[in-house]
């Protein structure tokens, strides 16, 4: 295996990782880096020291982490968005008990 394959691997490995960690800023970081690893990958495979199988299992891998990645990224959202939802019912539940509470005779 080349050096630009193991990088290759290698960054594959790092973005897997972060997936499943849902580390997002270290997966946006690597997505950084996924052009200029495939690129000497992709010299190779040119000038036919590459086979297309090999090319093409990489980036097939890659393929399924990116859509592995957009769909974490997509629940991470809707949780997000369903924990604001949260957090400004109980603020109007506890402005409405401070308003109850205040216009309430003593």
């Amino acid at each position: 295996m080349t050096d630009a394959l193991e990088q290759l691997d290698t960054l594959i490995d790092d973005l897997r990782h972060a997936i499943v960690t849902e580390n997002w800023e270290t997966l946006a970081r690597l997505d950084g880096r996924v052009q200029a690893c495939i690129e000497p990958v992709m010299a190779e495979f040119e000038a036919g020291e590459r086979s297309p199988s090999v090319v093409q299992e990489r980036l097939q891998q890659l393929q399924t982490l990116c859509d592995d990645a957009e769909a974490g990224a997509r629940k991470t959202k809707a949780t997000i968005l369903q924990t604001l939802k949260e957090v400004t019912s109980n603020r109007k539940a506890a402005q409405t008990y401070q308003d109850v509470s205040v216009r309430r005779p003593k």
